[in-house]
């Protein structure tokens, strides 16, 4: 909060006198914002300073009414610092300020209202609320699903039925009757909703009903967004077998329709990210050069998802000519305004978190990560509302990887062994600025002044002498050996230099790569680099899980405790030990004794059953 403090807008409590207006309010409404994305992800700060933060924007969503972009910052914000609470106060609050009517405003807070209560099912027939004010929770869903249909404003109801996608999150078949009342509106933003919260609903189960659904939808409706939300959300549905969705979407991607080409770049992209694999980028490669702008930034974007954390050796080097591509691209002013929009988020997308971190829905366990599938759906919406750009920080994860001893400290002997070139996996090279190379001018021989003064010379001496014929031959002779010596002495440094610069480039001649090298405690470990990467159990640190893959947090033993060990210290987090329990007492662990009684009777059958 100090960082953003010159920029937030003063505590209504606070400060007397201050009213907010109508006029300004961007930076104000950015930083509350701001504050939402810093404290929307639980690993990033206390529990203290989350409710401390919540109450911030609480307070000034209550008195910010007359502000748009303040009203929209502080219900997006304090959406994301209330994420699965279920909250009925806040709830509240957000209901107010849809009714007020405003578009901006009333968008963000029906989108917060879905973070609030991601996952919860309210509405629903069976829900997860647990608390007393379930009955009042479910009553202001029910309001607010009636306010969308009665309403004017494209915005509100958009931002409502995104948030009952949230709200659907992973609910499966409890949410098939809240989807096909939707999918059966005349009005094409509660279609658009139904499919992402199908798509939400069934995240990660590859379910064929609502693959069939999707597919359906995709090529029958009348609306481009509608068909668009359906093709993006097959990449929901099938993230656990990403290999489907370039199957799938292949025809699609020949489309008449430039809604469902962008589309379908954009599955291809969420489904394959990380991967570099080397089909699906040649699927998106000639939606690089479509007649559509936005369907070439549709490409960029899917490919720059494709190519997240990928070396420059990837697929034939085509990572970097892509990389080289995008650069060129910003700079074109020839390119349309979405083209190198698209070519600047795809910057920033491939060399996200300074290129240490996926995007990935699901966790190396395989469970669907909340956060990741809720920021990757608002991120979406970037389409309709730009400021939803910035939901793309909750759908990334970073990709350490960290070994601890039973003291929670690193061992800096520990390694991890990856069997594969170290340019396979290595980073990209640091851009650097071309310098200007100054032309140098080739050095002639020119003997204008002294051939002047030669042949002056010469001919005042023939002058003086009768024999001026034979003396003027004499000098040009000499002036021809001079040039051809001075020549001679050029080319003979040129030659030098070339053959200098050779024996520097023989010299530099790169030793053959290792086939496999260590990595330090802690390292990044891609998601495509932990299948070349095993752990050297004959080293003193040793893994607990061998069998698991080498990403994340890795428990260790050691082999020699008698021995000094040269350790780091890792960074405590903000969290608080009130705000988690204790870790239990040391303890020994021995395998139960077989039962006598169990082992007789099975004795007993298998001779009963011989005889």
């Amino acid at each position: 909060m100090t960082l953003l403090e010159p920029y937030l807008p003063p505590n209504p409590e606070s400060d007397e006198g201050n009213v907010v207006t109508s006029e300004g309010g961007y930076a104000e409404g950015g930083a509350l914002y701001a504050l939402g994305l810093i404290h929307g992800s639980y690993a990033g700060s206390s529990a203290d300073k989350r409710d401390e933060t919540y109450q911030f924007l609480l307070k000034h969503l209550r008195n910010s009414h007359a502000n748009e972009p303040i009203s929209h910052g502080s219900a997006l914000g304090v959406g994301l610092t209330a994420l699965g609470t279920n909250k009925l106060e806040v709830l509240s609050e957000l209901k107010e300020l849809i009714y007020t009517d405003s578009a901006v405003s009333g968008e963000a807070a029906g989108i917060a209202i879905g973070l609030v209560l991601v996952g919860s099912g309210a509405g629903n027939v069976r829900h997860n609320l647990d608390s007393p004010d379930a009955d009042e929770i479910n009553e202001i869903i029910s309001e607010v699903k009636t306010y969308a249909k009665e309403t004017q404003h494209e915005k509100i109801i958009r931002g409502i039925v995104m948030g009952i996608a949230l709200i659907n999150y992973g609910q499966e078949e409890n949410a098939d009757y809240v989807i096909d009342e939707m999918r059966g509106d005349r009005d094409p933003l509660m279609r658009y909703g139904a499919q992402y919260t199908l798509a939400l609903a069934y995240c990660g189960t590859g379910s064929n009903k609502a693959i069939r659904i999707l597919l359906h939808t995709a090529v029958s409706d009348v609306s481009d967004d509608v068909r668009m939300a359906a093709v993006i959300g097959l990449a929901f549905v099938l993230y656990k077998t990403p290999s489907r969705v370039p199957e799938l979407v292949k025809l699609l991607l020949e489309s008449f329709n430039a809604h469902v080409r962008y589309a379908s770049c954009m599955a291809v992209g969420i489904a394959m990210a990380g991967t570099g694999d080397a089909e699906s980028v040649a699927l998106l490669e000639p939606m690089l050069s479509d007649m559509a702008d936005f369907v070439r930034q549709g490409a960029l974007i899917g490919t720059s998802l494709i190519y997240m954390q990928q070396g420059d050796m990837c697929n034939d080097k085509k990572s970097k000519s892509f990389r080289e591509k995008l650069a060129s691209l910003v700079g074109d002013k020839h390119q349309t305004n979405l083209t190198k929009m698209g070519a600047i988020l795809a910057t920033g997308i491939i060399d996200a978190g300074g290129r240490n971190c996926s995007f990935d829905l699901g966790s190396k366990n395989g469970y669907t990560k909340m956060t990741s599938a809720v920021g990757a759906a608002l991120w979406l919406q970037h389409w309709y509302w730009f400021p939803m750009m910035h939901m793309f920080s909750l759908a990334i994860t970073p990709s350490f990887t960290i070994g601890l001893n039973k003291d929670l400290k690193y061992p800096k002997g520990f390694e991890i062994q990856c069997n594969s070139k170290p340019s396979a996996f290595s980073y990209p090279k640091r851009l650097e600025e071309k310098k200007e190379e100054k032309k140098k001018r080739v050095e002639t021989v020119t003997l204008s002044t002294t051939a002047k003064n030669k042949a002056r010379l010469a001919r005042k001496k023939a002058k003086e002498e009768d024999d001026g014929d034979d003396k003027m031959e004499d000098v040009k002779n000499e002036e021809k050996e001079g040039s051809a010596e001075e020549k001679m002495e050029v080319e003979g440094e040129a030659d030098k230099e070339e053959m200098e610069e050779k024996e520097t480039k023989l010299k530099k001649k790169r030793e053959p790569e290792p086939l496999f090298y260590g990595l330090p405690n802690p390292c990044r470990i891609t998601k495509a680099q932990a299948e070349f990467c095993t752990f050297d159990l004959d080293q003193r640190y040793r893994p607990i899980r061998t069998e698991e893959k080498p990403q994340g947090v890795i428990i260790l033993t050691d082999s020699s405790p008698e021995e000094e060990e040269d350790l780091g210290t890792v960074k405590p987090p903000s969290i608080e030990s009130e705000d988690e329990a204790g870790p239990p007492e040391p303890f020994e662990w021995t395998p139960p004794e077989e039962d006598n009684s169990s082992t007789s009777r099975a004795q007993e059958e298998t001779t009963d059953s011989e005889n």
